[in-house]
């Protein structure tokens, strides 16, 4: 009589409802082949071919700092971006200071549903570059960029393989170790928190793969520096999330996106407020860091048929997750760091980590590693791999990487590449931003290199060709997007229209000429 009592029970309720009695009934949940293949995250199986580069930055207004971003990528022979909230079209007024932040995540989404919708040669394998608008400097070309992404995903692929391997992984469990396909900056601290109004729950997170000694004695270990919140992280490996960079396939970004605007609309119908677009989107890997968790003990428990798990032994928070997942709810969308700050790594808590130089001029190269506190010997290692067969930074003038100053941290042996200037104590990012321009190897060049990459006609050569594998003919031949642009575009998502935007609709703020400060050659407006 009991048994037909739950039964009845049971059959009235909501299947969370549900499959949250049957747990407390039973220690022990069994979860069979049928439901784990259910759990698998959708497969996007690469063949090679033609995919593009896509530049997105957020911005809404014009400013020298802004042109600065985008002339360093039109040098180097990236994407023209297109702008994001330009009229502020995605922000939430109600949520103040806070909308703006969202309105970086929302806009993205906005602008890759809009190109599924209008292009009909978007590729899920096309690369989605956001990057903030107001602080980042490129100094590498698009080639180096998306090798390095693919070399990153490789290792991260590794290590997730590894662990789920030291966890009882078993060929025959129906879920692989999951892929890499969106690749974030990374912070030393990782903040906003709980006072953002997001839960990243950190404790999940994965340590860093860095060497524990990494900083030497006392990695790991704050410093206490009272009156400098960023420093105080300088010896703290990188294992958070900085949004000032993300990167990722488009068809995966779009559903990492996708859960995260579904965050926003449950916070604005709780009447709450998410103070940060990174804790918002360091939420999402969170949610996916217990999903691994639980996933990884189900390998575990394989016995070639089914998996179990024991829902009242787990921390109610990752309960959730089960359950909502064992109810079609999607977790894993491949998002992953950057840990050898290889991309456009912060400066924030690294600045004194790095600074220009010559890479072929080793005596340099060691006296500014010293100088930064690396122990152990130089950890530069000359001009980086993906450059030494890479045409010379000012074609026809017989010029080599190594020869011309380069950003460089002195503790990762890395030239990023860009610089992400959000060093913000005591006023040192805006000093930088007008200061350490003309530190940057294009500076004496930039109205030659502008004027040559607007004039050229980039739709006869790829940015790169890579191998699909590294044992595979099959190539992945990357072009930039809209190849015949001149200008920036602006995207209104009112309309979702692109809307092309002037030099001096882009750059000009104040009575100082923009052309003056960017090119500081006094020769007048860019003429193309």
């Amino acid at each position: 009589m009991a048994v037909e009592k739950r039964r009845a029970l049971l059959t009235s309720l909501f299947p969370s409802e549900a499959v949250y009695l049957v747990s407390v009934f039973n220690s022990k949940r069994v979860i069979s082949t049928a439901q784990l293949g259910s759990l698998k995250a959708p497969v996007n199986v690469d063949t090679g071919g033609s995919r593009r580069l896509r530049l997105f930055m957020p911005a809404d207004g014009p400013n020298i700092n802004l042109c600065k971003t985008t002339m360093s990528a039109v040098a180097l022979g990236y994407p023209m971006p297109t702008l994001l909230n330009w009229n502020g079209e995605f922000n939430r007024p109600d949520w103040h200071f806070a909308g703006s932040h969202i309105a970086k995540l929302e806009s993205l989404l906005a602008v890759i549903d809009a190109l599924y919708e209008e292009d009909d040669g978007v590729n899920e394998n096309d690369l989605v570059l956001l990057v903030d608008a107001y602080d980042v400097w490129f100094q590498l070309p698009p080639s180096v960029l998306i090798e390095r992404f693919h070399r990153l995903n490789r290792h991260a692929d590794a290590r997730v393989e590894k662990q789920w391997e030291e966890h009882g992984f078993k060929e025959d469990f129906p879920i692989p170790p999951p892929k890499q396909n969106i690749i974030v900056t990374t912070a030393k601290d990782c903040q906003p928190d709980w006072e953002s109004g997001s839960s990243p729950r950190y404790e999940y997170w994965p340590d860093s793969p860095l060497p524990a000694d990494f900083y030497g004695e006392g990695t790991d270990e704050i410093l206490p520096y009272v009156f400098d919140s960023a420093r105080k992280y300088k010896k703290i490996r990188p294992r958070c999330i900085n949004s000032g960079m993300i990167m990722g396939k488009i068809g995966a970004l779009r559903g990492a996106l996708q859960s995260a605007k579904k965050k926003v609309e449950k916070a604005a119908m709780d009447g709450r407020q998410l103070w940060s677009d990174q804790a918002l989107f360091a939420e999402v890997i969170g949610d996916r860091e217990m999903w691994r968790s639980w996933m990884r003990g189900l390998a575990s428990t394989w016995n070639g048929t089914a998996s179990h798990d024991q829902p009242r032994d787990m921390p109610p928070h990752v309960r959730d997750i089960a359950n909502s997942a064992l109810e079609g709810k999607k977790f894993e969308f491949g998002i992953g760091l950057d840990y050898e700050f290889a991309t456009i790594p912060p400066t924030c808590s690294s600045e004194d980590d790095g600074f220009f130089v010559r890479l072929d001029d080793t005596a340099m190269v060691k006296k500014e590693s010293e100088k930064a506190g690396v122990t152990g010997g130089v950890r530069v290692k000359g001009i980086p791999p993906e450059l030494k067969d890479a045409e010379g930074p000012l074609p026809g003038l017989g010029s080599s990487w190594g020869k011309v100053p380069l950003y460089t941290d002195f503790f990762f042996g890395t030239t990023p590449v860009g610089i992400h200037h959000n060093a913000y104590v005591f006023g040192l990012k805006p000093w930088r931003l007008e200061h350490w321009w003309n530190m940057t190897w294009y500076y004496p060049h930039l109205r030659q290199l502008v004027t040559k990459a607007l004039r050229s006609n980039s739709k006869l050569t790829p940015l790169t060709r890579l191998p699909l594998r590294e044992d595979d003919v099959n190539e992945m031949v990357y072009w930039a997007s809209d190849n015949d642009e001149k200008t920036a575009k602006v995207f209104d998502g009112s309309n979702q229209t692109h809307a092309s935007i002037s030099w001096d609709g882009l750059c000009q703020k104040g009575d100082t000429k923009w052309h003056d400060v960017l090119f500081g050659d006094h020769d007048g407006p860019l003429v193309i």
